[in-house]
């Protein structure tokens, strides 16, 4: 069990988890844009934004970075991706707390709708931390959406001091 998680994970084999390789490429794309419909979908009086666009810049980004700084992992059920989380790796001047000096950004935290309450995203989380410990990142830090927040909180997530400057 990971620190601070108030239920364990599911069972080890409920779900394989796996790391996505280019041929997934439009797997996460699809995955992306519905993690961002259902976060652009909650916040309501937000400017409208341009689907089509989005996946447009996703596309090309992907492809440059998967295997790069980016790493994402696919949970499957009946041979069929059900869920995804991903990490962006970044460098950052070591510090007293954490003299290794690299982070892990999760992002892409999607489950497919009708695979939903099942534990994917939990599963998700915990293969991508273990990963991030593994390579002794020294901080590991995330965006929450409004239904993402308590699964996050619930795995050891809080509240931190970084500010964010919106356009």
């Amino acid at each position: 069990m990971i620190p601070g998680m108030s239920t364990p994970p599911p069972r080890a084999g409920a779900f394989p988890i796996r790391a996505a390789t280019q041929s997934d490429l439009p797997t996460l794309l699809d995955f992306r844009m519905g993690m961002l419909g259902d976060v652009f979908a909650a916040e309501q009086g937000k400017p409208p934004w341009d689907p089509h666009a989005v996946r447009q810049a996703n596309g090309p980004w992907l492809e440059e970075h998967i295997d790069r700084d980016f790493v994402a992992w696919l949970a499957e059920i009946d041979g069929h991706p059900a869920g995804t989380a991903a990490v962006l790796w970044s460098p950052h001047p070591p510090g007293p707390r954490k003299l290794g000096g690299l982070e892990a950004y999760i992002l892409n935290v999607y489950t497919k709708p009708e695979f939903r309450r099942q534990g994917i995203a939990r599963a998700l989380m915990a293969h991508a931390i273990d990963e991030a410990r593994a390579v002794g990142v020294g901080r590991i830090w995330l965006r929450a959406s409004r239904e993402g927040r308590p699964l996050y909180e619930a795995m050891g997530f809080g509240e931190s001091n970084y500010l964010e400057l919106a356009p």
